[in-house]
C-alpha cells in the first residue's frame, strides 16, 4: 500500500482522496490533421473508482516523499502508460481545499502519442479537441478547473533582447554578458518562474515553464567564446531538470537568434512574436522594442524582471 492512500476531510468538510495531497497529468498536443486544433489526453474514469465513470486527468495521491509532478508521472505512467519523456513542462496549477491540495501539471507532446488505458483505474484514455471536454461527464473536481487550465494551454515563449549587452560594443565582454545571460535563462528552464510580469494578463498559475529566445547580436553570436545556434539547440533534454524534481527528461529550450548587421533588434523581435503561437513576452531595456513588441500583440518587461539590477546579481523573478 502507498503512503498517501487514504480519505482524508478538508478545512471545508469535504472529503478528499490523498493523505497528502493528490496530482494529475494534463498532456496536450496539436492535431496532426489540424494545427489550429489541441488535442488533449482525457482518462474515463473505471466505475468502481470514485466519482467512477466521469472523466478526468491522469492522476492520484501523492505519497509522502513525492513532489506533485513525480506524483503526476507516476499516476500516468501506471493509468495510461505514458512515456515522461514524451512530455515537456509548460505550467504548475493548485487548487487549495483548506489544508489539502490538488496539483494539475500541465505538459506539452510534440504530438499524440499512443496510450494504454489501465483497465483496473480506467476504463479508456483518449486524446479529444480541447473544445469538447466541456460536453464530457467530468469529476466535478476536474470541472471546476478546466476553465482555467483551458486557458492555460497556450504556451508562454519569453524572447529576451541580448542586444546592446553591458561592454557588447567590446567583443568579448559582449561574448561573456551572453554567455551569463543564456546561463541565466537555461536556470529558469528547470526552475521555472514563480510570477509574471505586473499587469501580463494571464491564468492564474503557481509556475510557469516557458520556451525561452534570446536575440544577440550577429557580431557577439559569432565571437568563439559566445553561444553558437547549435550550442542553443542542446538546451532540450539537459540533464538534472527540475520540476520540482521531477523524474522527466526533457526540458523547455533556449533557443538564440542572431540580428544581422544593418537589422534591428526591434524588428526582429517583433517579427518572432508574429510567427511564434500561443502566448508572448518581450525582455528588453529598450523602450523602441517594447513599444513594437505592444503592437504586435506580446506583453512586456525590463531586464531587470529577469535578471535584478546586473547580470552578477541573484536573479528572482517578481
Amino acid at each position: 500500500m502507498r503512503s498517501g492512500n487514504g480519505w482524508v476531510t478538508c478545512e471545508q468538510g469535504h472529503q478528499h482522496w490523498g493523505l497528502f495531497g493528490a496530482a494529475g497529468l494534463l498532456v496536450y498536443a496539436p492535431d496532426p490533421e489540424d494545427d489550429t486544433v489541441t488535442l488533449v489526453l482525457m482518462q474515463h474514469r473505471a466505475r468502481w473508482s470514485h466519482q467512477g465513470g466521469t472523466w478526468a486527468l491522469p492522476g492520484g495521491a501523492m505519497d509522502s516523499d513525492e513532489t506533485p509532478a513525480q506524483a503526476a508521472l507516476r499516476e500516468a505512467d501506471e493509468e495510461c502508460m505514458l512515456d515522461p519523456k514524451l512530455v515537456v513542462p509548460r505550467g504548475l496549477y493548485s487548487e487549495v481545499h483548506g489544508g489539502w491540495t490538488y496539483h494539475t501539471i500541465l505538459a506539452q507532446a510534440a504530438e499524440p502519442f499512443r496510450v494504454y488505458s489501465d483497465s483496473y483505474e480506467s476504463d479508456e484514455a483518449l486524446w479529444l479537441p480541447a473544445s469538447q471536454v466541456d460536453q464530457l461527464d467530468l469529476h466535478p473536481g476536474f470541472a471546476a478547473s478546466w476553465p482555467v487550465l483551458r486557458e492555460a494551454l497556450a504556451p508562454l515563449t519569453v524572447f529576451v533582447d541580448g542586444t546592446g549587452l553591458p561592454g557588447s560594443t567590446g567583443f568579448a565582454d559582449g561574448a561573456d554578458a551572453a554567455l551569463r545571460l543564456r546561463a541565466r535563462l537555461s536556470d529558469l528552464t528547470r526552475t521555472g518562474l514563480a510570477a509574471l510580469p505586473d499587469g501580463y494578463s494571464a491564468p492564474p498559475l503557481e509556475r510557469w515553464y516557458p520556451d525561452y529566445v534570446l536575440v544577440l547580436d550577429d557580431a557577439v553570436l559569432n565571437d568563439t567564446g559566445a553561444v553558437t545556434a547549435d550550442e542553443a539547440g542542446q538546451a532540450t533534454g539537459a540533464a538534472g531538470y527540475s520540476w520540482n524534481q521531477p523524474p522527466v527528461e526533457r526540458a523547455a529550450e533556449v533557443r538564440t537568434v542572431a540580428v544581422a548587421d544593418g537589422a534591428q533588434a526591434a524588428d526582429v523581435l517583433a517579427d518572432l512574436v508574429r510567427v511564434t503561437p500561443g502566448r508572448h513576452l518581450v525582455v528588453s531595456d529598450r523602450p523602441g522594442a517594447r513599444d513594437r513588441a505592444a503592437a504586435a500583440g506580446a506583453g512586456q518587461a525590463g531586464l531587470d524582471w529577469l535578471l535584478g539590477p546586473g547580470l552578477d546579481a541573484p536573479a528572482r523573478p517578481r
